[in-house]
């Protein structure tokens, strides 16, 4: 037996190990994107959790009763907090841009405008491919960002501006 066979197997062994993480990882990320695309829309939480439950616990009739109003209030304020962390991030994310444009030389700054313009045309196909699930759907001139206190999640209050930087 030659030195060089270990070697060859070993290879031969590698490029297996390879081809399977490539092929698993894959196959991954094409379920990853199926799940995200067929999940529930918000406003079809409250009833899916309440069918869920009457089919688990054999809930009775009066219980659906009392339970419905408890689910869908819940749910609908588990949907408006979704809606204000889209506006917020959506908020921070700009001024993050605006910061750094300012930092920038003009030569730079029209590179990271153009950059920023690909990425949520990226972003614009993509919920629309998917049908806006789970993206900023809800935004646009009204993105939450000047929502009243009230509209907002309990407990809550508007983001402080950016304070400006002493240097």
């Amino acid at each position: 037996m030659s030195m060089d066979k270990p070697w060859k197997i070993a290879l031969v062994l590698l490029g297996i190990f390879v081809a399977g993480a490539l092929t698993g990882g894959a196959i991954t990320v094409r379920l990853a994107r199926k799940m995200f695309a067929n999940r529930p829309m918000p406003e079809q939480w409250a009833p899916i959790q309440m069918k869920r439950m009457a089919e688990r616990l054999e809930l009775t009739p009066v219980q659906m009763d009392e339970l419905h109003p408890i689910v869908r209030r819940n749910m609908e304020e588990l949907n408006r907090l979704r809606s204000y962390s889209f506006a917020e991030t959506r908020s921070i994310i700009e001024r993050m841009q605006r910061e750094i444009s300012e930092k920038l030389t003009p030569e730079q700054r029209a590179k990271f405008e153009q950059m920023n313009k690909e990425l949520r045309e990226r972003a614009q196909r993509f919920f629309q491919e998917h049908g806006g699930r789970g993206g900023p759907r809800h935004l646009g001139p009204d993105d939450g960002r000047d929502r009243p206190a009230r509209e907002r999640p309990p407990g809550d209050k508007p983001p402080e501006a950016p304070k400006p930087s002493g240097g």
